[in-house]
């Protein structure tokens, strides 16, 4: 069995390939989410597969920006969650976030692996609630030789996206490459802001992304250049946007290199520099023509509104060494150490209250550097052929906060070839972000340098029945300890640590085939407990997934997917009715054809066009964030 583990966790993209290597045997609560799945049942991009895991809800926050939720945890936080994209995290420091890699499509994705719960694949991520692993076609690690592809997409609202995945075999060595840009010029209603203006808000966007890939033996080097810029949505403030001529572009380069050899039979050694940088500009009008504004305690009326502008920049660079010894056949220790040192290189921000024909500057943020040294250790270890434990230690040195550290204890055990048991201990933490913690600006919610770290006590057991290779049944039961929780939903809306609560749960999927050419499947969440001072807010106590795939000919297939999510509470001091459940069904045919290579697909989302909304935050507008109704999608597929 402890082959089977080590096999597992010597690197997180090594997971459901084959036999000899099965995600059910990790000491964790895993969702693992395939392309040609996604593409069947109609998925466009990772914000749409995310929905699909198990307990993983979706929020909207300032400028519209979409963040996941897992097992409602802090909804009001960005960084509750990690993603790595080809092994390499992508969080930002300004909020602790990742929503600008969202829209990334799945025609680019190999394969999306998801741990519920604290920890991560990767032994030096510090995932709080969540972890999420993309996996590239570019980058994909099962052996197999990455094809040659091309792909266009088209849709509502002018949307378009073109792009392709490139392999170049050379001798010796390997280079790939994927790229694609999109764009749309959507727009969504809403009611009225605290100002009293309602109307529609832009959501249009324009995005690129460039991943190049080279593998020469035990060394590796990794880039992603990213650009996603937006409309402004719901407002930087929450106020609607009088200038259509706002926008928010997010601009990300990242890059890593690796070796790893093995220095004697039991002894592997792996030493990796990355670097990640983020540009953000932002131009949006925050105060309508006219409106009133308290200025040193005294009402102003700014006749030509305000006008809220940022030229930021950060840079991030990482330096990690990492030692596996294999003690024996039943015994493995794993031995590293991560240092970042993240800076803030252009620090701008700027108000206009006289139509942007001047500006009063001033620094983003108070910080300009945070520097974190990570050390952790991992013992797997094998206590009989069915059983195996994984024993786990962090700690975290930041150059501005307390240090952390973080246990994790773990148990598999299989009764049979069928049956798995798991049990999970996890501690994780949280560092706040600059947003919470240094901003500078007159803002909605205030910013606060005394914050402490967020803590977690997870508490998990899973067991799984394996019916066949696309048959099973999955039931995890989670208990959560959230402390020192950081949030800003209170009557002076100044972000602090709000409170200790405590989540509980269940999470049961369950896939079979009623004949050899369909799938059926379904996933159903229950979140009870308090995620706010003594409620569960912006969160839905219960989540249905329900998919059906059938491969009608050789050529065709159908599927149609439903998706269930239950009313969501408020804040005790938001007095506004629940935000109301929702019931949508997708509906997809595909067809291959024209050379085993080629795919078209057609999708026709929320058939029966249904109203839903995501909560607005309390004091900002009136009604909530009306989503989009039905919609369709046309995508084509060739390999070359």
């Amino acid at each position: 069995m402890l082959e089977l583990l080590q096999q597992d966790m010597q690197h997180f993209t090594e997971l459901a390939i084959d036999t000899k290597q099965n995600v059910d045997y990790m000491p964790y609560v895993i969702s693992t989410l395939h392309n040609r799945d996604l593409i069947d049942i109609g998925v466009q991009n990772l914000r749409e597969a995310l929905t699909l895991v198990p307990g993983v809800d979706l929020t909207v926050g300032m400028a519209g920006v979409k963040n996941p939720i897992f097992r409602g945890s802090n909804p009001y936080a960005f960084g509750q969650s990690k993603l790595i994209i080809d092994g390499m995290q992508v969080n930002d420091q300004i909020f602790g976030g990742y929503n600008q890699y969202l829209e990334m499509p799945v025609d680019i994705i190999h394969r999306i692996e998801v741990v519920r719960g604290p920890g991560s694949l990767l032994h030096h991520v510090n995932g709080f609630a969540g972890t999420i692993h993309v996996i590239t076609k570019a980058n994909r690690d099962d052996g197999k030789e990455v094809k040659n592809e091309i792909f266009a997409v088209a849709g509502v609202d002018d949307q378009m996206m073109v792009g392709l995945v490139k392999s170049i075999a050379l001798d010796v060595a390997s280079f790939t490459a994927d790229i694609y840009y999109q764009e749309n010029e959507a727009s969504l209603p809403v009611g009225a802001d605290r100002y009293g203006n309602q109307g529609e808000t832009d959501q249009s966007l324009e995005n690129y992304q460039i991943g190049l890939n080279y593998t020469h033996g035990g060394f590796s080097a990794k880039a992603r250049v990213s650009d996603n810029k937006s409309g402004v949505s719901y407002g930087q403030a929450f106020s609607l946007s009088e200038d259509p001529g706002d926008f928010l572009d997010v601009v990300n380069n990242s890059f890593e290199i690796n070796y790893e050899t093995k220095l004697t039979q039991s002894l592997e050694f792996e030493i990796s520099l990355g670097y990640l940088d983020e540009v953000r500009e932002l131009q949006n009008k925050v105060v309508p023509d006219g409106a009133m504004v308290m200025m040193m305690g005294v009402p102003v009326m700014l006749v030509d509104g305000r006008y809220f502008l940022v030229d930021y920049k950060e840079q991030s660079f990482t330096q990690r060494l990492q030692i596996e010894y294999e003690i024996n056949d039943h015994h493995k220790l794993i031995l590293g150490g991560e240092f970042v040192q993240a800076d803030i290189t252009n620090n701008n921000a700027a108000i206009s209250d006289d139509g942007l024909l001047s500006t009063t500057d001033f620094n983003l943020f108070s910080i300009e550097k945070r520097d974190v040294k990570t050390y952790y250790l991992e013992d797997l270890y094998d206590y009989s052929d069915t059983t195996s434990f994984q024993f786990g230690f962090k700690y975290s040195d930041y150059s501005d906060e307390e240090g952390q550290s973080a246990y994790r204890v773990a148990m598999v055990h299989r009764l049979d070839d069928s049956n798995i048991l798991k049990a999970m201990y996890s501690q994780a933490y949280r560092e706040p972000s600059f947003r919470e913690q240094y901003l500078n600006a007159q803002s909605f919610f205030q910013p606060n340098e005394i914050l402490d770290v967020e803590k977690v006590d997870a508490y998990e057991l899973a067991y799984i029945y394996k019916l066949g290779h696309r048959e099973f049944f999955k039931i995890n039961a989670f208990l959560l300890n959230n402390n020192d929780q950081i949030d800003a939903q209170n009557v002076n809306r100044t972000f602090i640590n709000s409170d200790n609560n405590q989540l509980n749960g269940y999470e049961i999927e369950y896939e079979t085939s009623f004949y050899q050419r369909d799938v059926f499947g379904i996933n159903l969440s229950l979140i009870k407990g308090q995620n706010v001072i003594d409620k569960l807010s912006n969160t839905s106590e219960v989540l249905c997934r329900i998919y059906y795939r059938n491969k009608i000919t050789d050529n065709w297939s159908a599927s149609s997917l439903l998706k269930y999510s239950s009313d969501k509470k408020r804040i005790n001091i938001d007095v506004r009715d629940e935000v109301g459940a929702y019931v949508l069904l997708d509906l997809s045919a595909n067809y291959s054809g024209f050379g085993e290579s080629t795919k078209v697909s057609f999708s026709l989302k929320n058939v029966f066009d249904k109203q839903h909304e995501f909560p607005s935050p309390n004091m900002t507008y009136l009604g909530d964030f009306e989503q989009y109704g039905r919609t369709w999608m046309l995508r084509v597929s060739m390999g070359f």
